[in-house]
């Protein structure tokens, strides 16, 4: 769902499109490079970019973690644009948030963190082993810093389809994993399985873990075969809205709604782009999809953009780090700090006010926003100046740590082996490392 204001930036995009794709200063001038193979090649001198700095990289953090809205229920009745507006901040391995003017509004004091179906983050601490008490901390419906969390059911969905009877069906974790024939008419990812349909009741033979293959499918039948190795999709949008991301043969590519491919099979997976217990499996690496007709894309562990055409907007060499865009604005690192950046011209904001406020144990100042686009008129919490303060070690989201300890696992905890940049090519095998999870999933039934 696009937002008024955001208008302008389809023109500014379709603009940039003509001055070819870009990295500091001249043309390009194969007319067709937009429609070739994503970029790897070394950056050339002189070449054009587009975008500008709306905060120059001046940010130490570990990771800072940005939600495409792929997941966020858009017809929630409690909707929260908090997804939107702030960012997770990591530094020593634990969370805070972070505005899109670099100033802390939750310093990081928690050690997970979630995206609810409704578009809230939330962070949390375990006051106990199993997990099963929290302390939260988030914003409330009027964008003060809370810890009063009264949680979600899990939005997570299978789709199956059945070769035999050329049917659909689905199950909700929230029901249990029920299964039921899939009515919509909503194209959707689903895996291959057996599935026994005797009208009465209805049980799905599941492939062996590891076997599993993907493919689109809608009510007019298979829209892609089912020969993919995982996917990532939206829960509650068309395909159509954010595009799919298909893994096959160890690469990430991405199609739309019809199954046309928009960029080709050579991305790689973020561990940053993990959602959240709530909406992503923890167990499953994947890219991110599209929000506002841009999508970060890694190639080589190296990142830039690209739009809704699978046409090139910012290199693939250009970024270390690059998360979704916002309100047309991007954080990004250049390997050494983090900043944002801003795609066409800034939108005129509407200031907002700032208020410090007793809070409880997990909530520190506290901070109000309005439906403007979000801006604070102080640093409610300045960024440390003081290097020892922050972990500089440097830190790859590509890099999965070689931890086999059973404590939670964080994909900002830089593993024990010598630190490499993720903007060299990598050309050891595709790492493979769970998401961080909980080993104590919590399992309180009012959640």
């Amino acid at each position: 769902m696009k937002k008024a204001f955001l208008k302008p930036l389809a023109a500014v995009a379709a603009a940039a499109l003509l001055v070819g794709c870009t990295l500091p200063g001249a043309r390009v001038q194969d007319d067709d490079y937009y429609n070739g193979d994503l970029d790897t090649s070394p950056a050339k001198n002189n070449q054009i970019i587009n975008y500008v700095w709306q905060l120059e990289p001046s940010i130490a953090a570990e990771n800072i973690i940005v939600f495409d809205g792929s997941q966020v229920d858009p017809d929630a009745t409690d909707k929260s644009d908090m997804y939107e507006r702030l960012a997770v901040i990591s530094r020593s391995g634990v969370y805070g948030l972070i505005d899109y003017g670099g100033n802390i509004i939750v310093q990081p004091n928690y050690k997970y963190y979630f995206l609810a179906p409704n578009g809230q983050i939330v962070l949390y601490n375990t006051l106990d082993e199993k997990g099963e008490q929290r302390e939260y901390c988030t914003l409330d419906e009027d964008g003060k810093v809370t810890d009063q969390y009264y949680g979600e059911s899990s939005a997570r969905v299978k789709y199956y389809y059945d070769e035999e009877n050329k049917s659909i069906y689905y199950a909700k974790e929230s029901e249990e994993w029920n299964v039921h024939r899939y009515e919509d008419k909503k194209t959707v990812v689903a895996v291959k399985a057996d599935v026994l349909d005797n009208g009465m009741s209805i049980e799905v033979v599941e492939p062996d873990p590891g076997t599993e293959r993907y493919g689109m499918v809608n009510q007019d039948g298979v829209v892609l075969d089912f020969e993919y190795e995982s996917f990532y999709a939206p829960t509650f949008k068309g395909t159509g809205v954010t595009a799919v991301a298909l893994k096959k043969d160890g690469k990430w590519g991405y199609v739309d709604s019809k199954g046309a491919e928009l960029i080709g099979f050579n991305c790689d997976e973020v561990f940053s782009s993990y959602n959240g217990e709530l909406t992503d499996d923890p167990n499953a690496s994947h890219p991110y999809l599209y929000s506002e007709e841009f999508v970060p894309v890694s190639i080589n562990y190296s990142f830039g953009y690209y739009n809704m055409e699978g046409k090139c907007v910012v290199k693939s060499i250009e970024f270390s780090q690059a998360r979704p865009v916002h309100h047309g604005k991007a954080w990004v690192s250049n390997g050494n700090a983090w900043g944002v950046i801003r795609f066409g011209e800034e939108e005129e904001e509407e200031t907002t006010t700032t208020t410090t406020t007793a809070s409880s144990s997990s909530s520190t100042d506290s901070t109000y926003y309005t439906d403007a686009p979000f801006t604070v008129t102080k640093p409610i919490a300045p960024t440390p100046t003081d290097d020892s303060e922050i972990d500089t070690e440097p830190w790859s989201d590509t890099e999965p740590s070689d931890d086999t300890d059973t404590t939670p696992w964080s994909d900002t905890e830089p593993d024990d082996t010598e630190p490499w940049s993720d903007t060299d090519p990598y050309t050891d095998p595709e790492p493979v490392d769970p998401e961080p999870v909980d080993p104590d999933p919590w399992t309180d039934p009012e959640y």
